[in-house]
């Protein structure tokens, strides 16, 4: 093959967070990974987590981590420039080196967000389009999924809603993905029915959008069929029977999976 015949569409960019700790009682690990990450975390969540006792746990390990925190449960709707401003300033003014979000899609897009704004400074508004250029690591955050549909642990990208101009503003970059994600199927039992529908079907539309994309290669398709299948086999169990382990750990399966495809589609643009 000459070099002519050579195309750069024909290379792709796959990206995942450096450890990802998957498996019923995952949740565990949190109290190895601190240590390696920071002395004093910021805990990223919402009132429900914490009525239903998943940011408690996850109190227990960082203490058993020997480790400080603070807590900012204000992300209660879809994550916006509001709450990524609030948290911020929690972080800084606490001094805190490591960020832990558990909770959906919203937390972990809120704590991606103040992880890079934390350290590159400016509004977050600025990122979108590669308007500001991201030139330092972020703040090491560690991603804990509690429902099994957005896929955030996993991707390179945050949404997050400029609430003055009430738009959503999406961006991407790697500086956007966990250091660590730790997905434990046990944390979704208590996703009510309607929630995980939602974000079930949402998952399956975004798998199938991989898989039918014009950037989709190989290793991708691989993934995405492998979704799909997971998805279609286990929603309905899911849904119907909220405590059935075996479909809850399919449909996590699955939101690990369906993500990772997204990193060579998914493009940067405001959604109005």
């Amino acid at each position: 093959m000459s070099k002519k015949d050579l195309k750069l569409s024909t290379f792709a960019e796959f990206r995942l967070p450096p450890e990802v700790y998957y498996g019923q009682g995952a949740l565990s690990t949190l109290k190895d990974v601190v240590p390696c990450l920071g002395s004093k975390v910021l805990i990223i969540s919402d009132e429900v987590m914490e009525k239903i006792g998943h940011v408690e746990r996850c109190v227990t390990y960082v203490q058993k981590a020997g480790a400080a925190h603070v807590t900012y449960m204000g992300v209660n709707t879809e994550p916006t420039d509001v709450y990524v401003d609030e948290a911020l300033q929690m972080l800084q003014e606490q001094n805190c080196d490591l960020i832990v979000a558990v909770g959906g899609g919203s937390c972990i897009d809120t704590a991606k967000a103040v992880a890079v704004v934390a350290t590159n400074g400016g509004y977050i508004g600025e990122y979108v389009g590669g308007q500001k250029p991201i030139t330092k690591d972020p703040v090491p955050f560690i991603a804990i999924p509690t429902t099994a549909g957005t896929g955030s642990e996993v991707t390179s990208v945050t949404v997050i809603t400029n609430t003055t101009a009430d738009v959503k503003m999406m961006i991407k970059h790697p500086a956007f993905i966990p250091a660590v994600a730790i997905v434990d199927p046990l944390l979704t039992v208590t996703s009510p029915p309607k929630v995980t529908a939602a974000t079930g079907v949402d998952a399956l539309c975004h798998a199938i959008e991989a898989y039918l994309s014009r950037r989709a290669q190989p290793l991708t398709d691989t993934l995405s069929l492998e979704a799909i299948r997971l998805i279609s086999s286990s929603i309905r169990r899911a849904y119907q029977q909220g405590e059935d382990l075996e479909a809850r750990d399919r449909i996590c399966k699955q939101a690990l999976l369906f993500p990772m495809p997204q990193s060579v589609w998914c493009m940067v643009c405001p959604v109005p």
